[in-house]
């Protein structure tokens, strides 16, 4: 059984999302990042202009800090054929940073979301304007709240694919 403080704090935290999907809202909200697929990104580079993509990891591409599954590495293989990524995240996991460096994306760790400094870091490193970037990810506060205070657009994911069948 929980402590009644882990519970309380949970309380508050489901208080505090509510409250802020009332204010932050989306551009896009998918199930998972692979409904994104190559016809949508097409459409979304045209009606947004958008250039490249900060994308963060956990709860997003990877389920309890697995392997990210084959079906969202693919993902990420044709994505980079159409767009610009970068990863920013608010976790440290040397394995998955040494794992976008050797595809050639660069991995922003202990980002500190929804502060802006590494979102501007991400959209220097690319060569891309605030404008033209689509944050995706899986929380309203660190991914989207992060992403509009920037001047981006934004797709929350709901779910992660978890690699198990």
């Amino acid at each position: 059984m929980k402590p009644v403080e882990e519970i309380i704090g949970e309380k508050i935290l489901e208080l505090l999302h509510l409250g802020l999907s009332i204010i932050v809202k989306p551009d896009i909200t998918i199930d998972k990042v692979t409904e994104l697929d190559e016809n949508q990104i097409k459409e979304i580079k045209q009606k947004y202009g958008i250039e490249g993509i900060i994308l963060d990891v956990d709860e997003t591409l990877r389920k309890d800090m697995k392997a990210i599954p084959e079906v969202n590495q693919q993902w990420i293989e044709n994505l980079r054929s159409q767009l610009k990524i970068i990863i920013v995240s608010n976790g440290i996991d040397k394995k998955m940073e040494a794992y976008f460096k050797e595809r050639g994306i660069t991995y922003i760790s202990f980002a500190h979301k929804p502060l802006k400094m590494n979102f501007l870091k991400a959209c220097k490193e690319m060569n891309v304007q605030p404008d033209k970037v689509l944050v995706i990810g899986d929380s309203l506060f660190d991914d989207v709240l992060g992403g509009k205070r920037n001047n981006m657009k934004t797709a929350l994911v709901k779910n992660v694919e978890d690699g198990e069948r």
